[in-house]
């Protein structure tokens, strides 16, 4: 029960707190200083919460700070493409994680910055409408944040310039994923899938048509994107056990249960996972 308040209590002052980091402005806006230091916030808070064996709580924080720093950085190496470096783009990104702004996002739905910053690409090159598009994706999330972004001049930026930053962000990603191994399963990114109550719904449709590993995913990002929620938790750990994923739905059902120890539901679940396994149950 004490580890129980301790990590609600560290669950509540962060998550509330998420984007309330500051620095690194300028004209009032984010600017990379600020996007890092608030990357090196969430990979801290992973940390913290990666002790208290709480595995998706902590990925969110990973897929947060990977997903920032990941699309600055992605964007810089396409900047140096529309600049003329490199034989192709393949060659030119060759080393970086992640080239693809829908596995960039993958890393944490919850981050508004791979849609800004591919809408800044789309600005530079003149496509208005798709910019307009993915600025409007990004400003309606709530980590959007409250003072805006503005990363425009990196375009006058000269390319040695582009390539210290590059390195610099290449540098930041190796040491976020030296906490995280994220897996990305190509869930597909719509102007929906930032709410948890969307991941949800998607989550029951795949199960109730029999998609049981599609409907694990979904679950997945769901109690990332709202691990307050027990419902969440219940239909997580219920996918994934008729996923024939039965290690995961273990781990799932023990990180909702430091969320609500106390709930009937996941309770239940316990007792007969435990009645199953013989007494080998998540505990």
């Amino acid at each position: 029960m004490k580890r129980s308040l301790t990590a609600a209590l560290l669950i509540s002052a962060v998550l509330i707190s998420l984007c309330s980091c500051g620095g690194g402005e300028q004209g009032g806006y984010l600017t990379k200083d600020g996007l890092i230091g608030l990357a090196d916030t969430c990979v801290k808070n992973g940390d913290r919460f990666e002790k208290l064996l709480m595995d998706e709580t902590a990925a969110y924080f990973y897929g947060f700070a990977a997903s920032a720093v990941g699309s600055l950085r992605l964007a810089v190496e396409r900047i140096l493409w529309l600049k003329g470096e490199g034989d192709d783009f393949a060659s030119l990104s060759s080393g970086s994680a992640y080239t693809d702004w829908d596995e960039i996002a993958e890393l944490c739905l919850a981050s508004p910055y791979p849609y800004y910053v591919e809408g800044l690409i789309h600005e530079i090159q003149g496509e208005d409408d798709l910019a307009r598009e993915c600025y409007v994706s990004a400003s309606v999330m709530p980590n959007f944040p409250d003072e805006g972004m503005s990363f425009m001049y990196l375009r006058n930026m000269t390319v040695g310039e582009l390539y210290a930053l590059r390195d610099e962000l290449r540098n930041k990603e190796e040491i976020i994923y030296g906490s995280f191994r994220p897996a990305v399963y190509g869930y597909e990114r719509n102007e929906f899938t930032y709410m948890p109550e969307y991941l949800r719904a998607d989550a029951i449709e795949l199960f109730d048509s029999e998609k049981y590993a599609e409907a694990e995913v979904a679950a997945r990002y769901a109690v990332r994107m709202n691990p307050r929620d027990a419902g969440n938790w219940l239909v997580a750990v219920t996918a994934a056990a008729y996923a024939d994923d039965g290690y995961q739905a273990a781990r799932w059902l023990d990180e909702g249960l430091k969320y609500f120890p106390e709930n009937e539901q996941l309770l239940n679940l316990r007792k007969t996972f435990t009645d199953m396994t013989g007494g080998e149950g998540a505990e």
